[in-house]
């Protein structure tokens, strides 16, 4: 066999390759099979799932479930292989198709079931949540428990738990294992943590790294060699999990395993350094959805002066030492000839490298503005609500958070049509009426025992509870979007159509507070800004007053 690139290794990452999906097939293994072990990251929901099947019982049927490209096939096979399970459960590997021409995969489940009964060997199924769906409606109705089993199920009326059971089926959902968690100490996903050290750790049972370093000592593929030494770098590894975790939480992005690999494999192996690679290649379905964060597209005074300076040629000489030092790096920048996009590039390298220290440092001069201190204050309100107690501490900091924050920019939305209530700050604007604006006091505060004693945090967000009065609302799912459209709100921002998402969970939080203002024993009207009239009922009495604004 000739001599495999690190170019030709790092295929098997691709989700064109053939090892992108796990097959049943039998063939004889080779060296790529040995890369693709190298990868491999056990899952919290693969330790469940081989707990569980110890005590699995005859007749039951498990169920591991989610989206394509979670790794299902992954597991079944190893359990397949595995001299524990091989011979004491029935395996089907992929139930959202059907092998057979013939018969579609509703068809195949169907046969599947009907062969099934209580002194049947526990069956093992790999299949995506869709299809699960699809047969809850469509099976036979022979099957009716077993669909019952997944309506069930999908309901999510079981709060998370793994694995859920009904009757005698299982299921384990990947749903319930995110690869991302917030943590105090910006470690956002083990999982991807530790499948990054397996590519690009320095360990001497590391093929990939051998091969690297057997194509840098031979000078093959400069530019590939430079993106897998910044891959190996720590601080390069965090922003990046970092922007994988904001595109799950802002864009709604789902990371599966194999939609990650082949991320990876675009930034190693795409046409430009990984720092530009991160953002252009809009084939890749991440790379579509981090494109927006671009640190090129920050336009403040410091970085516009930056790419000024150095496309005009201007005397720099920290910035030469700092680019002479990136050559160790196999990354050239030569600046008597400047190419047109080169400083863009520039600004994209030193917001990867914040973490990192290399050469004179010149990079970090730029380090403030790349401070995401949105995402660090969503983090802190999320650990806030997680670990809350009502401990006197903790109250006080995440009152700041409900008045100053959310119910501020609540309030800031409501009241956006009616600028005579800026300084008003318990009044919420009902509508208008002939150039009248009626507007009603209402009380807005947080619901202390509910936020300690409910769910509170999930893994993309956190719910808050407040109260009108004496009245609590339904809880409300703060996302990042909504979180940041608040910030926003009560920094005078005025909402667009590009808001819309978060726009629809605010307009329902405000007709929740709406709905229980209209109930005030007391309404003022606005006229003009000029003079305030307000009703209030007092003992059945109505009375009107008025005076100058």
């Amino acid at each position: 066999m000739s001599v495999i690139t690190l170019a030709k290794a790092l295929s098997v990452l691709a989700k064109s390759s053939s090892f992108s999906v796990t097959t049943d097939a039998k063939r004889q293994r080779d060296v790529f099979d040995e890369l693709k072990d190298q990868l491999f990251v056990e899952q919290e929901i693969e330790v469940d799932l081989q707990h569980y099947l110890r005590t699995a019982k005859h007749g039951e049927i498990i169920f591991l479930c989610g989206s394509s490209g979670d790794g299902k096939s992954e597991i079944l096979t190893r359990c397949k292989s595995d001299p524990l399970y091989q011979h004491r459960f029935d395996f089907y590997l992929d139930a959202t198709h059907s092998f057979k021409p013939q018969e579609s995969a509703i068809d195949a489940l169907n046969n599947l079931f009907a062969k099934h009964h209580t002194g049947s060997l526990p069956l093992l199924i790999g299949i995506n949540t869709g299809m699960l769906a699809n047969f809850a409606r469509e099976g036979a109705e022979n099957h009716k428990i077993i669909r019952s089993a997944i309506d069930s199920f999908l309901s999510k009326q079981h709060e998370g738990k793994s694995p859920y059971c009904n009757g005698n089926c299982s299921f384990f959902d990947f749903e319930y294992y995110p690869k991302f968690q917030f943590d105090k100490n910006k470690q956002y996903s083990s999982f991807i943590k530790k499948l990054l050290k397996n590519l690009t750790s320095s360990d001497e049972s590391n093929l990939f790294y051998t091969i690297f370093q057997r194509d840098e000592s031979a000078g093959n593929d400069s530019k590939i060699i430079a993106n897998f030494k910044l891959l190996s770098m720590p601080g390069i590894q965090d922003v990046l999990i970092s922007q994988l975790f904001k595109a799950r939480l802002i864009k709604d992005q789902f990371v599966t395993t194999r939609t990650l690999l082949d991320f990876l494999h675009h930034l190693l192996t795409g046409p430009g350094y990984l720092f530009d690679n991160l953002y252009t290649g809009l084939e890749n379905d991440l790379i579509k959805k981090i494109a927006d964060f671009d640190p090129a597209k920050l336009h403040t005074y410091e970085l516009d002066q930056f790419i000024l300076r150095y496309e005009l040629g201007l005397a720099d000489a920290e910035l030469d030492d700092f680019l002479t030092s990136l050559k160790s790096l196999h990354i050239n920048f030569e600046r008597q000839y400047v190419k047109p996009g080169e400083a863009t590039s520039l600004i994209r390298l030193f917001w990867l490298l914040q973490g990192e220290s290399l050469g004179n440092d010149y990079h970090r001069k730029f380090t403030a503005f790349f401070n995401d201190s949105l995402f660090e204050r969503y983090s802190e309100v999320w650990h806030l609500h997680r670990n809350y107690t009502a401990d006197s501490e903790q109250k006080k900091l995440l009152n700041r958070f409900y008045t100053s924050e959310l119910i501020a920019g609540i309030q800031c939305y409501a009241n956006r049509k009616a600028p005579e209530l800026i300084m008003q700050k318990e009044e919420f604007f009902l509508g208008e009426f002939g150039g009248v604006k009626i507007t009603a006091p209402v009380e807005v505060k947080p619901d202390w025992d509910a936020i300690r004693n409910k769910h509170t945090v999930h893994s993309t967000g956190f719910d808050v509870y407040l109260k009108v009065g004496k009245n609590t609302l339904p809880r409300v799912h703060i996302g990042l979007n909504l979180f940041e459209l608040l910030n926003k709100l009560n920094n005078g921002y005025r909402p667009n159509k590009y808001d819309k998402n978060a726009i629809v969970l605010l307009d329902e939080i405000v007709e929740l507070i709406s709905e229980q203002a209209k109930y005030s024993s007391e309404i003022k009207f606005y006229a003009g800004g000029q003079r305030i009239y307000r009703a209030k009922v007092d003992d059945d009495m109505i009375t009107i007053s008025g005076m100058e604004v």
